[in-house]
């Protein structure tokens, strides 16, 4: 990301008034899995950005910019503990035409749709008087008197990624926001840092609200952040490893927070790039590889890339 693409993500996406705070990382282990979480678990103040780690995002280095995720103080953030009853969600109910398709292709695994989600969002643009107004209106945005106001709208999601994605021995490093694509709603994720008008980079979640499937929109794009599985169709069986919600940009599978026997996976259970390998149901057979998973421990979903990101369209670059 350049300085002036990660300006722009504060207009949209995040952040300003806080960040995240406290030492260490914890687990849940409690949730049911098909239940919304009643704790996330987020990285202290001072967690370097910059480098692969368990716990941490591993983005590609940008010139001008903190390596380092800042505290925050936000009424739901107690040290490393998000407290999901406190949070400010965006209030609203707004459904859309959603346009998505996957198909095989002889280049890859294409994922195109108009990413607007399949499941109705927040009302945005943010509307005054509800409790999630003051944490957006503080902020600036392009093209708009503050973020309060920016709406959802359709764009080319276009991205091919591999069918049959190889690791590499070293991660690669995270150089766009959109991290993946989520196959059985038709949005994306992004990754889990935006920066604030000083460009001291946060946690989202920990500084500003989202709306109940754990999204919003960033440049009229919406996209999720965390634990974002509560509006996801195919939750999966209690007792069973979960199913696959999408594919990372690198084309490996994102799938929900239960692993082997249906156990909720912690961050111990995975690698610095929130993965591991074992055998899965992929494409209808059952084979032993890399994939990610969700939970909720920061970064959540994709701290790195296991193997190499796919090229993504212009409109998706910031």
């Amino acid at each position: 990301m350049t300085r002036n693409q990660l300006q722009s993500a504060t207009v949209a996406s995040l952040v300003l008034m806080v960040g995240c705070g406290g030492s260490g990382s914890g687990g849940s282990g409690t949730e049911v899995a098909q239940d919304p979480p009643t704790t996330l678990y987020t990285a202290p103040g001072g967690t370097s950005l910059i480098t692969p780690a368990k716990n941490t995002l591993f983005l590609c280095p940008t010139s001008g910019l903190a390596p380092k995720l800042t505290a925050s103080t936000t009424p739901w953030v107690n040290g490393t503990t998000i407290d999901v009853s406190k949070i400010a969600f965006v209030e609203g109910s707004v459904t859309w035409q959603s346009q998505f398709a996957m198909t095989m292709t002889s280049a890859g695994r294409n994922l195109a749709g108009n990413g607007l989600p399949n499941h109705a969002t927040g009302t945005y643009p943010i509307q005054q008087g509800t409790p999630a107004y003051s944490y957006y209106a503080a902020l600036p945005a392009t093209g708009y008197s503050n973020a309060a106001e920016i709406p959802i709208g359709p764009y080319d999601l276009d991205v091919t990624v591999p069918t049959n994605p190889t690791p590499n021995a070293l991660p690669s490093c995270i150089q766009w926001i959109p991290t993946g694509v989520v196959i059985q709603t038709g949005a994306v994720w992004h990754a889990e840092v935006a920066p604030d008008s000083q460009y001291n980079l946060h946690d989202p979640i920990s500084a500003l609200p989202l709306d109940d499937c754990w999204g919003h929109p960033f440049n009229t794009q919406y996209h999720y952040h965390a634990y974002s599985w509560k509006c996801f169709p195919d939750q999966g069986d209690p007792g069973q490893h979960s199913p696959l919600f999408g594919y990372a940009m690198d084309g490996f599978g994102v799938y929900g927070p239960r692993g082997e026997s249906g156990e909720l996976v912690t961050n111990d259970d995975l690698d610095e790039c929130h993965g591991h390998t074992h055998v899965i149901d992929w494409d209808g057979a059952q084979v032993s590889m890399y994939h990610y998973h969700l939970n909720n421990e920061y970064p959540y979903s994709i701290g790195c890339y296991r193997g190499t990101p796919a090229m993504l369209p212009k409109d998706m670059q910031y």
